[in-house]
């Protein structure tokens, strides 16, 4: 099964300018829910926060046989500016810009190798989206979903049924 923690973090430590620009991964709960990122905030100011959280979807062509399980995992690029001076707020905007198109860049390159593991990347869309000005107060960013497939074994079992 895909870890998308291990896999953001290990990114975020891979990449030059995440590490020149001292990006530090974190986990987040969900985009409402910074509680990894404020425990770190005063002593970072740039972060990969990876929500532990996912969305799924079990599907199949015909509804019977061949399920996949696909899962919808957020991350957010975020770094601090000083508030409220907007050119340095974009400034900032773009580097974070730059980092999600760097990781786009490897996500697409990793999708032949999890390809092998049974895990398909859905690189052919990977939505994202701007923070508002207003979103933290001092930090602009952005955030995108990588969703992924992967093949489950659905059987039923009468052991685990009464009746």
């Amino acid at each position: 099964m895909f870890d998308a923690i291990k896999y953001f973090t290990a990114m975020t430590e891979k990449n030059k300018l995440c590490q020149q620009e001292k990006f530090k991964p974190v986990v987040i709960s969900n985009t409402d829910n910074l509680e990894g990122l404020l425990e770190e905030y005063r002593e970072n100011d740039r972060f990969i926060a990876i929500t532990d959280t996912n969305t799924e979807n079990l599907s199949s062509d015909d509804g019977t046989y061949a399920f996949t399980k696909r899962r919808a995992f957020t991350v957010m690029i975020l770094s601090a500016y000083d508030y409220p001076d907007m050119e340095d707020r974009q400034q900032q905007l773009d580097l974070c810009r730059e980092v999600f198109k760097q990781f786009v860049t490897r996500i697409i390159r990793d999708k032949y190798t999890y390809d092998e593991q049974m895990v398909q990347f859905e690189t052919q869309s990977i939505p994202n989206s701007e923070l508002g000005r207003y979103y933290l107060s001092g930090m602009t960013g952005l955030y995108f979903t990588l969703y992924t497939r992967e093949p489950i074994d659905l059987e039923y079992n009468k052991e685990e049924w009464n009746g």
